[in-house]
């Protein structure tokens, strides 16, 4: 398990015309041609999914492909709610990215959402489930973050 991408890079990450594409070439060749899996899962996420319509076809195929692994809905969307219920924050509104990283123990999440980075750094959210906080991707300049040390 590898990466998971927030909902406001999918096309970012998927589609080649998007003028911020290039500065995530490395996560989609990762995924579409390295050792890399996107990793899914929980309602919220398959919500925020279905809603790039043009990027599912793609998710798709990957996932025929085996580049994609769905982790248990049920397991992120009780942990999402736990995490919820724990940072009151009105700003934090990425709980399911949370627990995606939590229960498939992925080490790497592809956002730019300013909001949701400094709730993915906070290292104490993810301790008392003996996770570290994933490593954020958002630029080209990290492509070292796309490697096999961070396959688990």
């Amino acid at each position: 398990m590898c990466v998971v991408i927030d909902a406001c890079c999918l096309v970012k990450v998927f589609d080649p015309l998007n003028r911020e594409h290039e500065d995530f070439v490395p996560v989609w060749e990762w995924i579409s041609q390295g050792r890399g899996r996107m990793i899914f899962g929980g309602t919220k996420y398959l919500t925020e999914l279905s809603r790039v319509k043009r990027v599912v076809p793609l998710v798709n195929e990957l996932q025929r492909k085996g580049r994609v692994r769905l982790v248990p809905m049920a397991n992120v969307d009780a942990l999402a709610e736990q995490l919820k219920q724990r940072v009151s924050d009105r700003a934090f509104n990425d709980e399911h990215l949370m627990a995606i990283v939590i229960v498939s123990g992925c080490r790497v999440v592809c956002t730019d959402d300013e909001v949701a980075m400094p709730y993915l750094k906070r290292a104490e959210l993810f301790a008392d489930y003996d996770r570290k906080h994933p490593k954020i991707y958002n630029r080209a300049t990290h492509n070292h973050l796309c490697c096999d040390e961070n396959i688990i």
